[in-house]
């Protein structure tokens, strides 16, 4: 008897190309090759433990890019508070690249994502942000 006898095969479920409900799970901001700001937003595909980085860059479509992508999470425009977009639900459609992975083609507008599947399990919940202004002052600091 080895270590390894329990082993049984288990393969990944795949998903397949198509329109999914997405959630927010990471937010980064970056530079590009070329040396433009651009966000690396992680999003992950309901139902799945895969997380697929969608790149949206400082360049001439910057605008379009992020009011579709504002339109689709229901997220205020112009509202670039990144830590409040985690948990964040919205709708993309999902294509192969070249090499077969899985990249966001384009986010779907709210009113085309009533249409897909409604989300399964617990619907994740936006992120909020608590400035020190609000907080109560707690007294005297014990090291003082």
């Amino acid at each position: 008897m080895g270590n390894w006898d329990s082993y049984q095969r288990e393969e990944r479920p795949r998903l397949t190309p198509g329109d999914y409900r997405v959630e927010i799970v990471s937010v980064e901001e970056k530079e590009s090759k070329k040396g433009n700001p651009m966000l690396v937003i992680g999003v992950r595909p309901n139902g799945s433990d895969i997380i697929i980085y969608h790149y949206i860059v400082k360049n001439e479509y910057f605008n379009r890019n992020m009011t579709d992508f504002f339109d689709s999470f229901n997220i205020d425009d112009g509202d670039f508070a990144l830590p409040t977009w985690i948990g964040a639900v919205g709708a993309a459609r999902l294509k192969e690249d070249d090499q077969g992975y899985l990249k966001v083609h384009y986010f779907i507008n709210k009113d085309r994502a009533e249409k897909l599947t409604p989300w399964e399990g617990k619907l994740p919940e936006r992120q909020e942000l608590t400035k020190i202004s609000e907080l109560e002052d707690d007294g005297d600091l014990p090291w003082n």
